[in-house]
């Protein structure tokens, strides 16, 4: 992520020392990254009982690039891809795997190993452009492919009166499904055709999770289970970052 952004902000300075002499009057197309905050939405970010998946997934970041191409004043297309990486709550496979514990008749302490939830996009979609002096401010929606990679998170419980320890893995998944977005961004002018960018986007897809399996093993107890729902996924991305008209 660092290596993206430093990349794309030594194309943008090159690219604005290339072309220093252009008008901001006469600019049709603009090119921008932004990187920053990221929020879950949908039933991935909200607890529910019975529901291992429910609260999985917590804050984070993305990084994005954006390209627009004014078709008249007000108007053009914007095309933009973005990547997300946030954390996992491990709490709901714990709550799952004191289910099993009940079971058992015992009370466990969990040790849990988690990894991140991803999620990448491709929007395109039309933008509108409302200019106050040299700011700019604009907005759009869009549609497009969303890509989610849900988490592992492995638990190994030790039992508080002895006996062999329990283990409850969630594997991960890939899904991907036809999403939307919609944002906005506030484009403040630097030097020559450079300017700040402040930016702000929901992006969610209706997903299928399909045959994702929870391993619950103790002994000869095999507590396993898989998984098969649809749900909505989303973010919400607020950042900032640099582009250039041209």
């Amino acid at each position: 992520m660092k290596l993206f952004l430093s990349y794309s902000t030594f194309l943008i300075i090159l690219f604005v020392l290339v072309n220093s002499d252009s008008s901001a009057q006469n600019t049709r197309s603009f090119f921008s990254v932004t990187g920053g905050y990221s929020l879950p939405v949908g039933e991935m970010a909200r607890e529910k009982l019975d529901d291992p998946f429910a609260g999985l997934t917590g804050s984070g970041y993305f990084g994005q690039a954006n390209y627009d191409f004014r078709i008249a004043r007000w108007v053009g297309l914007r095309l933009s891809g973005s990547m997300n990486q946030n954390k996992t709550n491990s709490k709901p496979i714990v709550d799952k795997a004191n289910s099993y514990a009940e079971i058992l008749g015992e009370n466990f302490a969990w040790q849990s190993d988690v990894s991140r939830w991803k999620l990448n996009a491709v929007m395109a979609g039309p933008a509108l452009y409302i200019n106050i002096n040299r700011v700019q401010l604009e907005a759009h929606v869009q549609a497009g492919k969303v890509w989610a990679n849900s988490p592992s998170v492995k638990l190994v419980g030790t039992s508080e009166g002895g006996g062999e320890p329990i283990s409850v893995n969630l594997q991960p998944a890939s899904t991907s499904a036809f999403g939307l977005a919609g944002g906005a961004s506030l484009r403040l002018p630097l030097a020559g055709n450079l300017f700040f960018q402040l930016s702000g986007d929901v992006i969610g897809a209706e997903a299928a999770i399909n045959d994702v399996t929870i391993h619950a093993k103790r002994g000869s107890f095999d507590f396993s289970e898989k998984v098969s729902e649809k749900r909505f996924i989303g973010v919400v991305n607020v950042g900032a970052g640099l582009g250039i008209a041209f």
